[in-house]
């Protein structure tokens, strides 16, 4: 179709032909206009029809934002149950306690980050469905916390079994949990700043506090030392089981002479290579060095047992 325009000069129409570059202007110009307006239309009807899978998608997210919190209360209930039963699962062991120490991970409170994204991506169906799985799998460490805690009455029962016997206090009158230090394993050295083995549990208390006998028993060693261990005292309890007292300030027993639980035994003090007034505290069974806490069950409920093994298991440094 030809186009027209009219000439003033010469008082009449003439043909006006565009030029290739006009031409593609105006192509590009009413294309773009269609391109948008195909856009708009089609966000229209996006917004007016919905796909089956964007009803489902929507509906989805608006069911996670109603049950998000009800979701997240139950994955930290999962977490909690689960880190209840590990912490009574280390807390009770057989009769004697001849059993390794509860490891640190179990009591420190860390979250494993993937775990609680895991938790996040789940529906209710299936945190329920993993509760009811990780139940099970602990039901067998429950039937083995069953028969030792059958097995620890029974002990106790026995007659011919001496409760006084057994280490099962702390050596230390009034003390408190504050004054733990560390306990047994792999300690950094006051002196010489490395890891070294400790071979009990630091009880931090002034110089001269009266030290205790954990149970009763047998004196078999006192020793004056000016280095090491510095002053300490050794009972036998039977059993193969021996407590030490070490960094005496002075001793009150002698060797060979019966003592009984309670029996003040010596005071603390820092003899032979100590840091700092403490008592240096072990318990060894067939001369093998136990964690001492464990042994304390007599002594504390089990809400101050669980903060003491916290403490002792979590200080690096020890005072010898």
């Amino acid at each position: 179709m030809a186009l027209y325009v009219y000439d003033n000069e010469k008082n009449e129409f003439r043909e006006h032909r565009l030029s290739l570059r006009n031409a593609l202007k105006e192509a590009a110009r009413y294309l773009g206009a269609g391109l948008l307006a195909a856009a708009a239309i089609y966000l229209l009807a996006g917004l007016v029809f919905q796909s089956k899978e964007e009803k489902a998608l929507r509906a989805e997210n608006r069911y996670l934002e109603e049950h998000h919190d009800a979701m997240l209360s139950k994955s930290r209930l999962v977490d909690d149950v689960i880190l209840s039963l590990e912490m009574r699962d280390n807390g009770i062991y057989n009769a004697i306690f001849h059993t390794d120490p509860p490891a640190v991970d179990a009591i420190d409170g860390s979250v494993d980050t993937e775990l609680t994204e895991d938790y996040f991506s789940m529906t209710e169906t299936e945190l329920i469905e993993g509760a009811r799985k990780a139940l099970h799998e602990l039901e067998q460490p429950f039937a083995q916390i069953d028969r030792e805690i059958r097995a620890i009455k029974d002990k106790f029962a026995d007659p011919d079994f001496k409760k006084n016997n057994f280490p099962s206090i702390i050596p230390l009158r009034n003390f408190t949990i504050q004054q733990t230090g560390a306990t047994v394993g792999m300690r950094i050295s006051p002196f010489f700043k490395t890891l070294q083995e400790h071979s009990g549990i630091d009880l931090l208390a002034p110089y001269g506090t009266e030290v205790v006998a954990s149970a009763s028993g047998r004196v078999v060693d006192v020793i004056s030392q000016s280095k090491g261990l510095g002053n300490r005292v050794v009972i036998d309890h039977g059993n193969g089981l021996r407590t030490v007292y070490a960094h005496l300030s002075e001793t009150k027993v002698a060797i060979n002479q019966t003592v009984e639980q309670g029996r003040v035994i010596g005071r603390v003090g820092s003899s032979g290579a100590a840091f700092a007034a403490a008592l240096h505290y072990e318990v060894l069974r067939d001369g093998r060095a136990m964690d001492p806490v464990n042994y304390f069950f007599a002594d504390l409920s089990p809400a101050l047992f669980h903060e003491m093994t916290s403490l002792a298991l979590t200080t690096g440094q020890s005072l010898d």
